[in-house]
């Protein structure tokens, strides 16, 4: 018999599922973090979050991934800090490049995910923003993670 990595040993193509996993709404000028809970892994796929910016500030949010402890991984949304009164939406994705565009109230901003990157039980996915402050508040950050 031999093997097809396109099939399972049935002969039928295995399935993936892609999941919507949310952390807690952090406080105003609070960082957002995930934990991947006991007994899991997961296979990252991207984070997004809303970023609410009052009149003060101007922050640069990056992404990290760490292992409880010591940081592993770190990439910026964007290309540039998020201006003052402004909104919007900071996305790390497998392939995509960093970009900053667009204006009130749609702007967004991404950063790069590293592929294949498998998150073993008390890794972190958290942030990290310069010029945070009291006018700086998140709003609830997905992750969309592939349960292994």
């Amino acid at each position: 018999m031999s093997l097809n990595p396109t099939k399972d040993l049935t002969g039928k193509a295995p399935t993936v599922a892609v999941e919507s996993v949310s952390a807690a709404n952090p406080a105003a000028n609070a960082e957002f973090s995930f934990t991947v809970p006991a007994n899991e892994k997961w296979l990252l796929v991207g984070v997004s979050v809303q970023l609410v910016q009052g009149i003060t500030q101007t922050p640069w949010p990056s992404l990290i991934i760490d292992d409880g402890t010591n940081v592993l991984w770190e990439a910026y949304s964007g290309t540039a800090v998020q201006g003052a009164s402004t909104t919007a939406q900071h996305t790390w994705a497998v392939g995509a490049t960093p970009v900053s565009a667009g204006t009130t109230p749609n702007i967004f901003a991404t950063g790069g995910l590293p592929m294949g990157i498998v998150l073993p039980a008390g890794y972190r996915i958290r942030s990290n923003t310069i010029g945070i402050g009291a006018n700086s508040d998140y709003g609830v950050p997905r992750a969309m993670v592939v349960k292994l």
